[in-house]
């Protein structure tokens, strides 16, 4: 996904302005002995909580799941050493979206520009309140964002803008995610690589949202002073730690916290994003998955995708895979 927005940006011709130094730590370490339980007890009732690298078996099919974490970052390396010969002997791998893929974004948004855009009735000038409005303003105007454009964006859009940060990779030349590492051995080797949906279908899910609700999420991302850097920080070392569950439990649990805001509310709007973000997609995935040649299949997805009741890992269950864990 951080692929197709850096790429939507320079679509648009929006500039991105020069990160600062990383100030963000690791959530998970300041946990109070009550929040430390709180997570232990959600953790137990989330399916697939832990690892990176699952292999699910079916009679003679065998799927390794692999979860990804888009961005670059030097920690890849290592892990990249244990899928290498996983990626070699593939009959297929599937990727949410492939380079080539990737490639026909701009057409896609000249002829859908319902994707980013909203379409018609009012604009955001209209659904906001002045002082948010100018807020902004301001706030895109230093991104060099026209505001003619900006009132006609998606909110969902200018969310993500907005959540930038300094934190995106660690180490020289950590430029490439995984997803991408992952193609490049697969292309080198001559293993068949797939996209599991079309580029696009993951801004279209975000688009799909009520524009009721993508707005009372910008209109947080406008108000928090929240380090959003805290984050990023949490989310990769969990992730490298095989441990994305707990960091994406307690994003949920601290974000807007510094808002006078109901925490159901949050929660709602939350939930509702990640309804169409990964759970829609989820199953929309499986199918693709089942259907494509080849006895050893290599999937590589955001790990998000992974846990929970909705997750990749349970659906397939739910087909009557069997799961293990495997080296990541």
């Amino acid at each position: 996904m951080i692929r197709a927005i850096v790429t939507l940006m320079l679509c648009l011709g929006i500039a991105f302005p020069a990160f600062a130094r990383c100030t963000g730590t690791d959530l998970r370490n300041h946990l109070t002995p009550s929040a430390q339980k709180r997570l232990e007890q959600e953790i137990r009732d989330t399916p697939f909580a832990y690892g990176n690298h699952w292999v699910a078996t079916k009679g003679s099919k065998r799927i390794h799941v692999v979860g990804t974490q888009h961005n670059g970052d030097s920690r890849m390396r290592k892990v990249m050493r244990k899928l290498r010969p996983v990626i070699r002997s593939a009959d297929a791998v599937l990727l949410e979206v492939t380079e080539a893929e990737l490639s026909r974004l701009d057409e896609v948004l000249r002829k859908n520009p319902s994707i980013l855009l909203i379409p018609r009735g009012p604009g955001l000038p209209e659904m906001m309140s002045a002082e948010d409005w100018s807020m902004l303003q301001l706030r895109m105007g230093f991104e060099g964002v026209d505001s003619d454009l900006l009132a006609r964006l998606q909110p969902w859009y200018i969310s993500m803008a907005l959540s930038r940060s300094g934190c995106g990779g660690r180490g020289i030349a950590a430029y490439a995610g995984l997803d991408e590492r992952i193609e490049r051995i697969a292309i080198r080797h001559r293993v068949p690589v797939g996209s599991l949906e079309r580029v696009g279908d993951g801004m279209r899910s975000l688009s799909r949202q009520p524009i009721r609700d993508q707005l009372a999420l910008l209109e947080l991302d406008i108000k928090s002073g929240l380090n959003y850097d805290d984050q990023i920080v949490t989310l990769s070392n969990a992730y490298f730690e095989e441990s994305l569950a707990e960091a994406m439990l307690i994003q949920k649990w601290t974000l807007y916290r510094d808002i006078d805001i109901p925490r159901r509310e949050v929660a709602r709007l939350l939930e509702q994003y990640d309804r169409q973000i990964l759970d829609r997609r989820n199953r929309a995935w499986i199918p693709v998955i089942l259907g494509t040649k080849g006895n050893t299949i290599v999937v590589a997805v955001g790990a998000a995708h992974l846990p929970g009741r909705v997750g990749v890992l349970n659906l397939l269950r739910q087909q009557g895979f069997t799961l293990s864990r495997a080296a990541f």
